[in-house]
């Protein structure tokens, strides 16, 4: 029996949980840029398992307290409303006063106090939020399917809703707005309210909104990890931050530093007979510095002639036509331009990029006698490379210098850019004699290049290429490898002319068709020439043993298993930590050890939300235990495998769309949308035919689940070159639509399983959503941790065999309570 309930109405208030629901959501999506921006990328896993974790707590909390809450239900849902609200923008103001470091993490202990400590208080706002959801479904639990679809939709609006409003707001003034946005719902939800009731609440929330809103904005000012490179650069002397601009991917910030002057050429030769000209430094999120060259009429661009990306240029030198990816801003342009080349195509993603060297500092940069000879493409290189051009020259330069490459912080992002895939498509816009040229800055112990040559060789021989230790030149210089890459045989001529051009500055030879072991490491020494060794062992088909021995992980990316960056080998870990004092500590890298940390933690607490309750269920309802097995294992299977499929589609989008923060929004939108969609049919259903109906649409949502996930498993990867070609709008209704009969079919199993409880266990109900809640906290992290082994698309197969588990259990579940209604 329901304990009894104030007030009762019969209508639930679906407006203020659609509004709640939008602004949670939003908030979501806007702390992984808020985290982007203060830490780095790889934090983002963590925003989505921080938010599932307070629905966890809350299911938990809810069963310890299910009659006093329920008898109080319309005050509690509101005071959850203006809690929410307050925590909001509290909690992450909270969590900028404490000194938390990543990069510090696997040395310093207070690190993991303070990570977990963030991690809690990051908590509380969804805790709240899911305690209104969860109470509203059991106030009204002849309606869970609607009040469930409602969440859901609201939910997706607001991750798409953020997007938009991204792109007018900066995130430290949007935590403000979608504060002011959540206590907003409660205005929504005053109808049971007697007359002084709904006096006082609306005092209450006017107060709170009118306090979020003359919070001093120094209060939300974001401070960056002190590590960062723009917070590094802002402690020199006479710096000024120029430019500020932020949209929804990244923020864009523009110094000078007129004292100490910016001299950014990356592999510039130390027989370069001129440096840099001024320069202005561009970080984006903090971080990943290039910088804009101030071009004059007496400015000389001679140094792009010595670095080691000019390579490509002295070996095909009657090149004209040159493609230019992921172009940032500006440098690679510059050094075709100073080749004489007469056509250039930049592609740039970031359009803020592009605009800074073609408007914002235009006339800084000279674009007026550039912008005649250079198209700018504002899309993806994998998109641009779907499209059918040929190029003499196709060039990708070093990324941007990152603070924190070294530490690992990258190692959990996703780039799709130097994947087998990609590389066969760069490929195949060369013209027959063309090159592919692509550097990166060198590490030590080295990984990122050996990874991309191992890489590069696989592409080639899948490109039909049978000997491609005549395809392939590699030269190295004090901090950057240039690796080139041709259809064709290298000619003698073409030879000579790579070795002319290494002796003649300085660069190491790694690899030539016709290389002597004599010839390499005679510059920049190293202890072991281990760009020759990856190469002729790499080369050599028959020979393995160096990869496989290899301290870090080189072996070659896939769009699959796109983590380029994560070098991590469990083989080496004893190895490393054996090494004197922090030495090993710091090789390991901060990425894949947080990863596992944050896991072990996550499994912790889910376990205790999980357990925590069936201490006080035992006592009250001993006559259900039996079937509490079932309940557990039909809400964890559920809980892990809808995120497992939402993450992995987030990763298979991300390639469609560009940029990982719309791919989340997108497919948050679209996941959650449709599922609520799938959500109330259940309703419709429940609602003209009785209970019996529960295990065929179990059976056949289930069903659709398990097909098509297998579908695309093979298709997304069939289409997915078709798709990046099309306008932005198009991708993102593609991904719209290729979501929708999947996430339709994925809405249903959670609401079933509830109305399938609903009539004999409703006191189990807040329980169930503890499981899911904790299930989907744990999904967030094993997903990439699954990912990075196995593939996203092992990811999506895992996620079909627990929905099979959870059909086998789900079905047990809807035929006892049946049997005893």
């Amino acid at each position: 029996m329901h304990a009894p309930i104030d007030g009762q109405t019969s209508t639930p208030p679906l407006l203020s949980i659609f509004i709640l629901s939008s602004a949670a959501l939003a908030y979501e999506v806007l702390l992984i840029r808020l985290f982007s921006i203060i830490h780095w990328h790889h934090f983002s896993f963590m925003v989505i398992s921080i938010a599932l974790l307070g629905y966890g707590v809350s299911g938990s909390f809810i069963t310890l307290f299910r009659n006093w809450l329920l008898q109080h239900y319309k005050h509690v849902f509101i005071i959850n409303i203006v809690l929410f609200g307050l925590s909001s923008i509290a909690c992450f103001i909270t969590i900028q006063q404490l000194p938390f470091n990543a990069l510090e993490i696997l040395w310093d202990s207070s690190q993991w106090q303070r990570l977990l400590l963030s991690y809690l208080l990051l908590t509380l706002p969804f805790f709240f939020v899911a305690n209104a959801m969860a109470l509203t479904m059991m106030r009204f639990d002849q309606q869970i399917p609607l009040v469930y679809g409602i969440d859901l939709i609201g939910a997706g609006l607001g991750a798409i809703s953020i997007m938009a409003l991204l792109q007018i707001l900066t995130p430290d003034i949007l935590l403000r707005v979608l504060a002011i946005g959540g206590l907003s719902a409660g205005f929504f939800a005053l109808s049971t309210l007697s007359k002084t009731q709904r006096q006082i609440t609306v005092l209450i929330l006017s107060l709170s909104i009118s306090g979020v809103f003359m919070m001093p904005q120094t209060w939300l000012d974001l401070h960056l990890s002190e590590y960062k490179g723009l917070s590094q650069t802002l402690l020199m002397k006479d710096v000024s931050l120029r430019h500020t601009h932020s949209s929804p991917i990244f923020q864009t910030d523009v110094v000078q530093s007129p004292f100490i002057p910016f001299r950014n050429a990356p592999g510039l030769s130390l027989q370069s007979p001129a440096g840099p000209p001024e320069q202005l430094a561009v970080f984006r999120d903090g971080d990943e510095m290039t910088t804009i060259d101030h071009v004059t009429d007496n400015s000389s661009l001679e140094y792009h002639d010595y670095m080691s990306s000019a390579l490509p240029y002295h070996v095909h030198p009657s090149a004209q036509n040159v493609l230019i990816l992921a172009s940032a801003s500006g440098s690679q342009i510059l050094q075709a331009h100073s080749q004489k080349v007469v056509k250039i195509d930049a592609v740039e993603p970031d359009k803020q990029l592009s605009q800074l060297i073609t408007d914002v500092y235009a006339e800084y940069f000279d674009w007026q006698s550039l912008k005649d000879k250079v198209t700018i493409h504002a899309i993806s290189p994998r998109g641009f490379a779907a499209a059918e051009n040929n190029y003499d020259l196709i060039i990708m330069g070093p990324s941007g210098a990152s603070s924190g490459g070294s530490a690992g912080v990258h190692a959990l992002s996703t780039s799709y850019d130097f994947t087998i895939e990609a590389l066969q498509s760069y490929l195949k816009l060369l013209e027959p004699d063309g090159l592919l040229s692509l550097t990166l800055w060198t590490s030590t112990p080295a990984r990122g290049n050996l990874k991309l040559f191992v890489t590069a060789v696989e592409a080639m021989r899948l490109s039909g290429i049978d000997k491609p230790e005549n395809n392939i030149a590699w030269i190295r210089s004090w901090n950057t490898a240039t690796l080139l890459l041709k259809k064709n045989h290298f000619t003698i001529d073409e030879i000579n002319r790579v070795r002319e051009f290494s002796d003649s500055r300085n660069f190491d030879l790694a690899w030539l068709p016709d290389i002597n072991a004599s010839e390499v490491n005679r510059f920049q020494l190293l202890q072991k020439p281990v760009y020759y060794l990856t190469a002729k062992s790499v080369l050599d088909n028959s020979d393995t043993s160096f990869i496989q021995q290899y301290q870090y992980d080189i072996q070659p990316a896939t769009d699959n298993r796109p983590y380029f960056n994560n070098y991590f080998r469990w083989s080496s870990l004893r190895e490393f930590m054996s090494l004197p004092g922090q030495a090993g500590i710091s090789m390991i890298g901060v990425g894949y050890p947080t990863l596992l940390v944050t896991l072990a933690q996550a499994t912790v607490a889910a376990f205790a939300l999980i357990l925590l309750p069936l201490i006080f269920i035992r006592k009250e309802h001993k006559k259900t235990a039996g079937r509490r097995n079932n309940i557990i294992v039909y809400f964890l299977a559920i809980g892990l495998g809808f995120l497992f499929i939402e993450i992995a589609f987030i990763q298979k989008f991300t390639l469609i769309l560009s940029q990982p923060l719309y791919a989340v929004a997108v497919t948050l939108c679209a996941f959650l949308i449709f599922s609520g969609l799938g959500s109330l049919y259940v309703q419709y259903r429940l609602r003209t035919e009785t209970a019996t109906v529960i295990p065929a649409l179990l059976h056949r949502s289930i069903l659709l689940i398990g097909l098509i996930t297998v579908i695309y498993i093979v298709l997304l990867p069939l289409i997915s070159n078709s798709i990046m070609v099309l306008p932005e709008s198009v991708r993102i209704l593609s991904a719209f639509i290729l979501s929708a009969p999947l996430a339709f079919a994925m809405g249903m199993p959670f609401s079933l399983g509830l109305a399938a409880m609903q009539q004999s266990t409703p006191h189990l109900i807040p329980w169930a959503w503890a499981i899911n809640g904790c299930a989907s906290v744990l999904s967030a992290i094993l997903a990439v941790l699954l990912a990075i082994e196995i593939g996203f698309n092992g990811v999506m197969l895992c996620a079909v065999m627990l929905y099979v588990l959870a059909w086998r259990n789900g079905i047990k579940i809807a035929r006892q309570n049946q049997s005893l209604c």
